[in-house]
């Protein structure tokens, strides 16, 4: 690093505000199951924080046009943060090997691909959605989120789920292992263990759609691994793993935040009852102001400087997109959900060459559900202390791990 750089003093050296903890690295409390308060006073007195770490310290950048700038140098703020390149996920990997990989499943993911499938979206969440109306309540993620979002995407990678819970937990632990072997997370004990029964199931699939000569997105895989040879096995099958989690994991959680918005802004059921159009509004609001992914994972390539702090080369940076996204300068009231705003933007699904693959998926399963809530339901509620539980540790999302909710149909269905 540069030896004239003054490094600033480190999270839990500065003085907080009352009731508000050093932000952490590791949350195994869950005090920052939703750290917006740190976000907010980060912009305001550390947009560049120093946050310690038994690896070595990482730092944080809070501030919209920062994160911007730095999303849009991929060459200094570098994706493969470690030496040794564990898995083919594209979050992971910088160019040229991110085009390569890239390239063999967009074609799958453009807006037009994706209206393919919201027939078959909007048949499962209806199905999903009217199950818990009868019985007046459900879990979100369980009983609606997770089914419409897994269904969806086994179905266009044709991957086959004889057992929902099976493959949930397989992929779930493919995630954990993921984070911890790239991005430092606690793990759990079997997490590898568990991610290698998952890539072999990945792989006997990825034969069975190469003989079948599946036009699905798996079928692509297979070809572009054993026909073309523009991927190997072992990225073949990696990738398929990653676009499997990527097209669930995410959005089942941005899902759940739209439950949670209905609840707390009851008016906008009748709204998107008046006015379906206007789900595409809300689904752009809720990925600014509640997107699950709150960060970019990045290491220095060289010294840099941001807001007069030296960040040294080879430094571990998270880039706090959901930082950014409720930066006052950038949207005024950033802390109130406005449908009328205008979102443009919003890091909700990343920025520059990074940007997420699954964007048009995501924005139709959400669009697709606040259309239908507001055709079926009058009214959301739960209790904030008893029904909502956050996720806690280093997930590489934030956001409910649980949400039960009270649904009231509306009259007359």
């Amino acid at each position: 690093m540069s030896t004239t750089a003054q490094l600033p003093p480190y999270s839990h050296e500065l003085d907080w505000p009352e009731g508000l903890e050093p932000y952490r690295i590791i949350d195994h409390t869950g005090t920052q199951g939703e750290p917006y308060a740190h976000y907010a006073w980060m912009r305001e007195n550390a947009p560049v924080l120093r946050v310690q770490h038994d690896d070595g310290d990482v730092w944080m950048v809070a501030r919209h046009d920062d994160v911007r700038w730095a999303l849009r140098k991929p060459k200094i703020f570098r994706s493969q943060v470690n030496d040794v390149q564990e898995l083919a996920f594209l979050t992971l990997i910088d160019a040229p090997d991110h085009s390569r990989l890239r390239k063999v499943v967009a074609a799958a993911f453009t807006p037009k691909a994706i209206g393919l499938v919201e027939d078959r979206v909007r048949e499962v969440a209806s199905a999903k959605l009217d199950e818990m109306i009868a019985r007046g309540e459900g879990e979100v993620l369980e009983h609606y989120a997770r089914p419409l979002t897994m269904a969806t995407i086994s179905s266009i990678l044709d991957v086959p789920i004889d057992d929902l819970q099976q493959v949930a937990f397989l992929s779930e632990q493919m995630f954990i292992f993921f984070a911890r072997v790239a991005r430092s997370a606690p793990g759990t004990a079997d997490d590898e263990r568990y991610t290698r029964e998952f890539f072999e199931y990945l792989h006997g699939n990825l034969l069975r759609l190469y003989e079948a000569e599946s036009e699905s997105v798996g079928g692509s895989i297979a070809r572009s691994w054993l026909d073309d040879g523009l991927i190997s096995e072992k990225e073949a099958v990696e990738l398929c793993g990653f676009v499997f989690v990527s097209g669930f994991e995410t959005t089942m959680r941005l899902i759940g935040g739209g439950f949670r918005e209905l609840s707390y802004n009851p008016s906008l059921l009748a709204r998107l009852r008046e006015t379906p159009g206007d789900a595409e509004r809300f689904v752009e609001e809720l990925v600014r102001m509640r997107g699950p992914v709150h960060r970019a994972v990045r290491r220095t390539s060289e010294d840099v400087e941001v807001r007069g702090v030296t960040i040294p080369a080879g430094a571990i940076v998270r880039l706090l997109i959901a930082s950014a996204n409720r930066d006052e300068s950038i949207w005024p009231h950033a802390d109130r959900f406005d449908i009328d705003r205008d979102a443009e933007g919003h890091f909700g699904f990343g920025h520059g060459i990074h940007s997420c693959l699954g964007a048009p998926l995501a924005r139709l399963e959400t669009r697709v559900t606040a259309e239908l809530l507001g055709q079926k339901v009058a009214a959301v509620s739960f209790d904030h202390e008893r029904d909502l539980v956050f996720l806690k540790g280093n997930s590489m999302t934030t956001g409910p791990e649980s949400l039960r909710v009270d649904l009231v149909p509306v009259v007359g269905r």
